[in-house]
């Protein structure tokens, strides 16, 4: 395995060796903190613009832990995608592929890594296959699960405490059981035959939403949480939860403004703000059109 300091000249203009190495030596000990498992690695990391080229002996994975918006990068090919990274987006660099990645401004991520044959055993468990390829994920898709299990690996890595290798090994175990439930042939559900979003795509977007209502949620946001195109995500949607999704937003708003207005502990002024209502009209006008009641009336 080649040292720490080789692995840090496959920078942004010098030449990269085109062998595979090891996550825990391409990306530079500066980044974060770090702990190799018994399955592979897992680091926290921040680093500030740049670039890098990737070719690793390991399946990687990177979660956006802070959102960042124009990355470049490509996987496999020459192809230069451009995109949006929010909080949750997942990467997965599957084990001997080419990728580059050039981002503007400071990221930070949670990076796990999972040997072939970690990856095979956990398969064999599993399906009783062991023969399975990774299928990575379009970029900027956003996988809340995979943001979890980031979310608890980050903290322990960076806790008071010694990292627990025991602890962290465990959850790469979790995570590598996710990629192969998720992002495999045999593990990656079906859209439904009607034509909406996958089991899975469903429960990703109403989760999101649960989370984000409150504040301006995009099209594409949404569809790269489903892992649709955004050109198809508004009818998959409405076939899968009856309605559009500004429609379902609106909802979602009018439940809690509803549940606050009850209470009747805050001002309605202070209700349209925390429902995600640009001020105290624009509650009364979307109560009275979607409910048929003014914010006086619900209370």
């Amino acid at each position: 395995m080649k040292n720490a300091d080789e692995a840090r000249e496959s920078g942004v203009s010098r030449g990269v060796d085109r062998t595979a190495r090891y996550v825990l030596d391409i990306i530079p000990e500066s980044a974060g903190p770090r702990r190799a498992t018994a399955r592979g690695s897992v680091i926290h990391s921040v680093r500030g613009p740049g670039s890098q080229k990737f070719l690793a002996r390991e399946h990687s994975a990177g979660i956006v832990l802070r959102p960042g918006r124009k990355f470049r990068a490509s996987l496999g090919s020459d192809k230069i995608t451009e995109y949006d990274a929010p909080v949750g987006c997942l990467i997965i660099n599957p084990a001997g592929v080419d990728s580059t990645f050039a981002w503007s401004e400071t990221r930070e991520n949670a990076v796990v890594s999972i040997s072939p044959e970690a990856l095979s055993e956990l398969a064999a468990h599993e399906s009783d296959v062991t023969d399975t390829e990774l299928e990575p994920p379009a970029f900027g898709t956003v996988d809340l699960r995979a943001l979890n299990i980031a979310q608890m690996i980050t903290a322990e890595l960076t806790g008071k405490l010694p990292p627990n290798e025991l602890y962290l090994d465990s959850l790469l175990t979790v995570f590598g059981v996710h990629l192969l439930r998720t992002y495999t042939s045999r593990g990656r559900p079906a859209v439904s035959p009607k034509g909406g979003l996958s089991a899975v795509g469903a429960r990703r977007v109403r989760e999101y939403l649960d989370e984000n209502f409150a504040r301006k949620v995009m099209v594409a946001e949404l569809a790269s949480v489903a892992g649709v195109s955004p050109n198809h995500f508004i009818v998959r949607f409405a076939r899968t939860f009856g309605m559009p999704p500004h429609r379902y937003l609106i909802n979602l708003r009018l439940d809690l403004a509803e549940k606050l207005l009850v209470d009747g502990e805050l001002a309605i002024a202070e209700v349209a703000y925390l429902a995600g209502f640009s001020d105290q009209s624009h509650l009364a006008a979307t109560m009275k059109k979607y409910r048929g009641r003014t914010p006086t009336g619900a209370g």
